[in-house]
């Protein structure tokens, strides 16, 4: 199983096995598609990934006009940064700094959101266990280690030095 740690430096070490990485290595090719393709706006994974600010049409499309393109940049952005940091084979031991990793944690979430999306998930069915004979059971087996991985990076964001925290009084 991977391994994310504090480092030394105060960066996120990131490490994935060989297999870990090439099954995000294929989820951020899926996401580049996402983004990349001539996908319909109505699409429902499209629309969880860039709602819309207002209810009303008109001041949604004003919004949209307004911010442009900027969060389909962030997100392309984001998608960068992770493939720049699997690379094209092999595992991945990296560390990511401060920018990266908040890169990196955007982008877990907007995979977990097009994936739920796809299957319909809902609380409960993320909270059952996964049953082998469901037709979506790999699917939500990969949220289920995608939110891991997630948990894993914001847990070791939040653990200092025992030399940080503790006072020495």
């Amino acid at each position: 199983m991977g391994e994310i740690e504090r480092d030394a430096s105060g960066g996120l070490r990131f490490a994935l096995e060989e297999h870990e990485a090439d099954l995000m290595r294929q989820l951020l090719g899926e996401m580049r598609t996402l983004l990349e393709a001539d996908i319909p706006p109505s699409d429902a994974v499209l629309r969880r990934l860039f709602p819309d600010a207002f209810e009303d049409e008109k001041e949604a499309n004003e919004y949209r006009a307004l911010i442009g393109d900027e969060l389909h940049d962030r997100k392309t952005t984001a998608l960068r940064t992770a493939l720049e940091t699997v690379g094209t084979a092999g595992a991945v031991d990296a560390t990511l700094d401060d920018e990266q990793t908040d890169r990196w944690l955007a982008l877990l979430t907007d995979i977990r959101l097009a994936i739920g999306t796809r299957l319909d998930v809902t609380e409960e069915r993320m909270a059952a266990g996964i049953d082998s004979d469901d037709p979506d059971a790999a699917a939500l087996a990969v949220l289920h280690w995608l939110g891991w991985l997630q948990e894993s990076m914001l847990g070791a964001l939040d653990t200092e030095t025992d030399d940080d925290t503790d006072d020495d009084t």
